[in-house]
């Protein structure tokens, strides 16, 4: 019914809740966050113009990235084995010297090689260094060796889901959440990162330190707005103040702490911040005064950042007792040292293919996505150049023009160019290893990830114009169920591929691991009967054997049990008697040398040897703690740094020393040798296969020692994959299709994990075995009499 126009409409007075408070503060919030999301998008290097104001992809926060990661990573620091000998003798065994006191003799010493004789001075102690407070710390609180292995690697583990978290994010806010989400899924799954993330390595340490100065440097560079040179719009990305100096700081520290190569990534970014405007928008008549602003604000970056490198020549002069620079030295041999018949060619060379076969089967899937990021750019830029089209900048009134920010694709070129730069590099370089690509690792998932979404874009373009329906492009499932099915597949390939790491080369690893847990724990229990706990006197005492069975500790943890009542019972034996012998335990290595883990695996009281072998090249030395050779004099700077600092570096004593016996042209010494029969124990690899091959005849210094049951038994065998023997027989008369089914088939057993018995299974194992010396004073049934 109308209201009479002489009455006045009535007005309702509506009083607000609390909840109606709390919920327009939701709302604010929301819209604020939305308003966000739209300027993110806005501020995309992928441009989606068709769905600029629909809900954006999802793309997890950085939290659960983070979390997503670190179970991941977790498992590679305490499953993956040392791939590379150099992990070994160029890093573990330095830290273990100064983490650990010696023992008696050559018990528990580490080794050395040449690069850190004061003589060459080309390995940083800095690298090093870094790691002391938490291995220390651990030693101090009586954490055993074996603990703080594992602690450092944790360490890693959680700096590189830290990091790679961090850019992961920054992608997804650079270029998009769907690139965002694809790099994610390559960082978590790749077998490359499982193992690299992990590595105590220069290598490693650089692609942590370049994957943080990429969560920063992946933003376009920007002045404040503040600066008088440039003009703050609506649609503009907002001023970084952490970019530029985070940046620098991260490659610098990769640079000087890691691997000085490692500068080359940095190359791209530096071009953007110096020649390019990136994100700002330049007002008229300033672009001399943005030049200033520009180079003033990366020089100061620059000269702040090359303080990194003052307290690595601190550390490298104390260590070496003169003044020393490791990263420029490392320069210098590489560059300069063939004239004299030295380098880095003579630890071998490896053909143009190598980094191709090697991140192939690391990456699988990614890698050729890799490398398509630019041609899919160039035909992108093509067929759909409004991908990268820049949404319209408004500027400031009072400008009659300005200068335009970068292009779109140029910034994006910027991005995906290190790892292009990073591989062309080293493809050139004849000396190839795998942790060299290291540095690298997170941006191949990048160039992936974006190589990735631009397959989905194209196809969608391809969709449309031939459906001439963008409605139905909107609604159609194809384009995940493509990006869905390379994200599965390289998911599959990559657990396929670290599952089949582990299955076929852990032995090196669990020969050590039942030397500490069983057969050390017998020989203390025959040698020190007097040390064992009432627990173990009355497995003893049972006529049980003193150290209890894999399935006994299992059944023990558990209770079980009539003497446990509900309980377990600690049926540890300690080894720390084994610290007392005069004449410690010797455990030999011969060909197996470049295998053998780390001193951190060995137990005080256990003495690690060399064996002559058939490889004649120079081999890690032990560490001279007995003062036995000659000091590298110090000169004036070390001399002064000894006065000011000398406290921080109690191991000048070891470190300074001037070996004999170690040479830069991998020329064998021989006094690295001792007799095997001296040894008490010994690791090798057994190959049956390969003496039926030679119709049995064995090499003079490699002779099958698992065979020879007079002398040697057998303590505890692993198996580990002959991988040059695990390759097909083809037949002459076999058809082409045969052949290559079978070499295929064979390859993907030795290259992944697979069920043995899928078709081409070749595989060929040898037996990686302990072996105790049938005369040794601890073999069983003789260490209670002669100890």
């Amino acid at each position: 019914m109308a209201t009479p126009p002489h009455i006045p409409k009535s007005q309702g007075l509506r009083f607000q809740k609390q909840g109606d408070a709390t919920y327009a503060k939701a709302s604010a919030a929301k819209d604020a966050a939305a308003a966000d999301a739209l300027l993110s998008r806005r501020n995309a290097l992928f441009q989606d113009h068709g769905r600029m104001h629909q809900k954006p992809a999802w793309s997890p926060s950085i939290s659960a990235a983070f979390r997503f990661l670190i179970i991941i990573r977790v498992s590679s620091a305490m499953y993956s084995v040392i791939k590379d000998c150099d992990e070994s003798f160029g890093y573990w065994e330095p830290l273990h010297l100064l983490v650990f006191a010696r023992g008696k003799h050559h018990a528990s010493v580490a080794f050395q090689t040449w690069e850190y004789s004061p003589q060459f001075a080309i390995r940083s102690w800095a690298f090093i260094a870094h790691f002391l407070p938490l291995a220390k710390l651990l030693a101090y609180l009586g954490v055993g060796k074996r603990q703080v292995f594992f602690a450092v690697r944790l360490l890693l583990a959680f700096v590189s889901s830290f990091v790679d978290a961090r850019f992961y994010k920054a992608v997804a806010d650079v270029f998009s959440p769907r690139v965002g989400r694809y790099c994610l899924m390559a960082l978590a799954t790749s077998a490359g990162i499982y193992e690299a993330s992990t590595a105590l390595l220069p290598s490693s340490f650089v692609m942590h330190a370049s994957t943080l100065a990429f969560s920063s440097c992946l933003y376009p560079a920007r002045l404040p707005s503040s600066d008088p040179s440039v003009l703050s719009v609506p649609s503009q990305r907002p001023f970084r103040s952490e970019r530029l100096l985070l940046s620098v700081l991260s490659f610098a520290a990769g640079a000087i702490v890691g691997w000085p190569f490692a500068i080359v990534l940095a190359l791209p970014f530096v071009v953007e911040q110096l020649l390019l405007r990136g994100d700002d928008v330049v007002a008229n008549g300033k672009y001399a005064n943005w030049v200033t602003s520009r180079w003033s604000t990366a020089i100061g970056a620059a000269i702040l950042s090359a303080a990194i490198a003052l307290p690595a020549l601190a550390i490298d002069t104390l260590a070496y007792g003169k003044l020393a620079f490791a990263p420029l030295n490392i320069v210098l041999y590489n560059l300069f040292s063939r004239s004299r018949g030295a380098g880095p060619e003579l630890y071998g060379t490896e053909p143009l293919t190598y980094y191709f076969s090697n991140l192939f089967l690391n990456f699988n899937i990614f890698f050729p996505l890799a490398l398509m990021s630019l041609p899919l750019m160039l035909v992108t830029a093509r067929l759909d150049p409004r991908r990268f089209q820049r949404p319209a900048l408004e500027a400031k009134k009072g400008h009659a023009s300005t200068e335009k920010p970068s292009s779109l694709f140029a910034l994006a070129l910027l991005r995906v160019a290190p790892f292009y730069l990073w591989f062309l590099v080293l493809t050139l370089q004849a000396h190839k290893e795998e942790r060299f690509m290291y540095p690298a690792y997170t941006l191949l998932c990048l160039n992936a990830a974006v190589s990735l979404y631009l397959v989905r874009t194209l196809a969608e373009v391809v969709f449309v114009q031939v459906t001439k329906s963008p409605y139905r492009a909107s609604k159609s499932s194809l384009f995940t169920t493509i990006t869905s099915s390379v994200l599965a597949l390289g998911l599959l390939l990559g657990v396929l591929r670290s599952v089949g790491q582990l299955n076929n080369y852990h032995a090196p690893f669990d020969v050590l691991f039942h030397f500490e847990g069983y057969e050390l724990p017998r020989v203390v229990a025959d040698v020190f009967p007097d040390t064992l706990s009432p627990a173990i006197q009355q497995r003893i005492a049972r006529g049980l054997s003193p150290v209890a069975t894999e399935q006994e500790k299992e059944y023990n943890d558990r209770g079980y049990g009539a003497e446990n009542k509900g309980v377990s019972v600690d049926l540890s034996i300690n080894l720390a008697p084994l610290a007392t012998l005069d004449k410690p335990i010797r455990l030999c290595y011969g060909k197996e040398w470049h295998r053998f883990p780390t001193h951190f695996l060995v137990p005080a009281g256990v003495e690690v040897e060399w064996i002559k072998s058939e490889f004649d090249g120079i081999l890690p030395k032990h560490f001279d703690v007995d003062a036995a050779s000659a000091v590298q004099p110090a000169d004036a700077v070390a001399g002064t740094l000894d006065t000011a600092l000398g406290w921080a570096w109690p191991w000048s004593s070891i470190t300074r020393r001037l070996q004999p016996g170690f040479n830069e042209l991998n020329r064998e010494e021989v006094d690295r040798y001792v007799d095997v029969s001296t040894c008490d124990y010994l690791v090798d690899l057994d190959l049956p296969h390969r003496s039926l091959a030679s119709n049995g005849q064995q090499s003079r210094y490699e002779p099958r020692y698992a065979t020879m049951a007079d002398e040697w038994d057998r303590v505890f065998c692993g198996a580990f994959l002959d991988a040059e023997f695990s390759r097909p027989v083809v037949e002459p008369r076999d058809s082409l299709l045969s052949k290559v089914g079978r070499k295929v088939g064979a390859a993907l057993h030795r290259a992944f994990w697979l069920p043995k018995s899928w078709p081409g299974n070749t595989n060929v194992y040898g037996d990686y075995c302990l072996l105790r010396n049938r005369d040794s004073r601890f073999s069983p049934g003789t260490a209670r009499t002669t100890a």
